[in-house]
């Protein structure tokens, strides 16, 4: 049985005061998984990163010297990927990527966020306009099952149209990501989006989850 996972993601920032609250919310958008771990006595980690290169060299390295963990990499693909593409594939033939598989992981330990974090958000226009306020545009954004067909700019897009009238004027990272990690409807994320289900799905099967 799994004894430890680590999950190493892309994101967070580069400073404490940013990285703490984006584990945070990471951990609170996993608490179906978290919570069984800690039933189970599993060692449960999440690795904010900052940068994607940073996340790919910090997994790599787990890879290396930590070969009973089941680590696990989670960086955005930055482009739509049709789903059951193998993500090795698309981070190696990604201009800007390029990288390799590394030896012992397999395609259950490469996780994507499609086309980034936020299609996540999208997911749940409701969650969002809990977050915002009435001032919130959810007419902006694209159908919630369409999420992550649309490209990183165009989610980017999206949300600074949908948020332009609100309190907050726009969408930010690293102010709003970490809180509405914490607050969007997992369920519904799940459902809208595959890429997203496929993480949790592999997590599950690894710490012995039964369907």
């Amino acid at each position: 049985m799994i004894k430890s996972i680590a999950i190493y993601i892309e994101g967070g920032g580069s400073t404490t005061q940013t990285l703490v609250p984006f584990r945070t919310g990471m951990s609170a958008f996993l608490k179906s998984v978290v919570d069984v771990v800690r039933t189970k006595g599993i060692k449960w980690r999440v690795i904010p990163c900052g940068g994607r290169q940073e996340a790919y060299d910090a997994f790599v390295d787990a890879i290396d010297k930590e070969p009973d963990v089941f680590n696990v990499l989670l960086v955005d693909s930055e482009d739509p990927v049709a789903f059951g593409v193998s993500p090795w594939d698309h981070l190696k033939k990604r201009k800007g990527d390029e990288w390799d598989k590394p030896a012992g992981a397999d395609d259950a330990r490469c996780q994507m966020m499609v086309a980034c974090m936020e299609a996540w958000f999208l997911a749940d226009p409701d969650g969002l306009k809990k977050h915002y306020g009435d001032k919130f545009d959810s007419t902006k954004l694209p159908a919630p099952n369409l999420a992550e067909n649309r490209t990183k700019a165009q989610i980017n897009d999206a949300l600074k149209n949908a948020t332009k009238k609100t309190k907050a004027k726009e969408y930010r990272k690293i102010r709003d990501g970490a809180k509405l990690l914490a607050k969007v409807d997992v369920i519904a994320v799940r459902k809208q989006c595959k890429w997203c289900e496929r993480l949790f799905a592999e997590l599950e099967n690894a710490i012995g989850v039964k369907k």
